[in-house]
């Protein structure tokens, strides 16, 4: 067997060498640093200032408690008086405004005044919107008490908000549309053939046990006929 030369062994051992204080460098490379410090808390807001001493009179004097109260009793027949100025000068603009902040306020804290505002208005244009306007907006805050309203009025003015308030509920709650127009005795509004026909395209089953629960008539034949036309238009069975 050859002998390996002298100058590979020396190659050999110095490779081994190396290696070995090189593994050991890269074990011990990071034993000599610190460990990350610790994430500092932030710091706590500075508290206010103590209120300053000095006070500056106001030159509006403050109410005191008789004033108060005198204030909300008339509180209410002010918004009365802007909803009807608004109402009698005609601006579209101003009666919007009425409409929209003046109106629901008084519906929720004295209705009454707005029923005696209507009763005290000539017949006319002015006594039909705001009429009408109560019903549309009495109908979905407090139904029992626009319905019992409704019913104190002529025919021709109880049937004219009945058929208001109807337009309201109806894209809500067709079978309450149904049941206030029962009470205010609308027979045959147009308007109450959409809602059966809008009720009967997303629940027919529901209009089917309404109308059986019926009293036989010509308004229960009247709506069984629409019924009846629309499907057969739609190509559906009866």
């Amino acid at each position: 067997m050859t002998r390996p030369s002298s100058t590979i062994v020396a190659a050999v051992a110095a490779l081994a060498l190396t290696s070995a204080f090189g593994g050991a460098y890269y074990l011990h490379a990071h034993d000599g640093q610190e460990a990350p410090a610790k994430r500092k808390p932030w710091p706590r807001p500075t508290p206010p200032p103590p209120p300053s001493p000095i006070y500056q009179a106001s030159p509006e004097p403050a109410p005191g408690a008789d004033e108060i109260a005198a204030e909300a009793e008339t509180h209410n027949r002010r918004i009365a008086l802007e909803l009807e100025r608004a109402l009698l000068t005609g601006d579209m603009r101003a009666r919007e405004a009425a409409f929209t902040f003046l109106l629901p306020e008084l519906i929720q804290v004295e209705p009454r005044l707005v029923v005696d505002m209507i009763a005290a208005q000539k017949p006319g244009e002015p006594r039909d919107t705001l009429r009408t306007e109560l019903a549309r907006q009495w109908i979905s805050r407090d139904p029992d008490a626009a319905v019992g309203w409704m019913q104190t009025l002529g025919d021709d003015e109880r049937r004219a908000s009945a058929a208001a308030a109807v337009r309201v509920i109806g894209a809500v709650s067709p079978r309450r549309a149904l049941a206030i127009a029962d009470q205010l005795g609308i027979g045959f509004d147009p308007y109450l053939e959409r809602v059966v026909l809008g009720w009967a395209e997303e629940q027919p089953h529901e209009v089917a046990r309404w109308l059986a629960a019926q009293p036989d008539g010509p308004r229960r034949r009247m709506f069984e006929a629409q019924l009846g036309r629309s499907r057969r238009a739609l190509g559906q069975h009866p």
